[in-house]
């Protein structure tokens, strides 16, 4: 008889993810490697996830996805859906339109705070 666990990891040269699917309340746990940090993803947090897997498509510079670099994509991620700064991030778990490099990431960023700002500048917001 095999022993049964709900403990599941995922790990790359750039994170590694830690969950129990028997917990959802516990979050997904995610230690970045290059600028080491600890980000707890709430169960809900499927821009972080979706982050994860275009960077897991980046194939050069890949010491370049940093904890700060890929939490700034995760939040680009979020502001493009929830404010429909990005209209290809029409249902959770889509990709968003950059290409799988660091400057595709980085530009990403850039087009959706810029777009950010402008919507906040509209709204009278600064």
């Amino acid at each position: 008889m095999a022993n049964f666990s709900s403990k599941r990891t995922n790990e790359t040269d750039f994170y590694t993810a830690e969950w129990d699917i028997l917990d959802k309340d516990a979050g997904r746990k995610i230690t970045f490697k290059y600028e080491p940090y600890e980000y707890v993803a709430p169960d809900y947090d499927w821009y972080m996830l979706v982050a994860l897997e275009k960077a897991e498509k980046v194939t050069v510079n890949r010491h370049l996805l940093t904890s700060s670099l890929l939490l700034k994509y995760r939040n680009a991620i979020r502001e493009g859906y929830n404010h429909q700064l990005d209209k290809s991030l029409r249902n959770p778990w889509d990709y968003p339109t950059n290409r799988n490099t660091i400057e595709g990431i980085e530009g990403y960023i850039k087009r959706i705070n810029k777009a950010s700002e402008e919507e906040m500048k509209q709204w009278g917001v600064s």
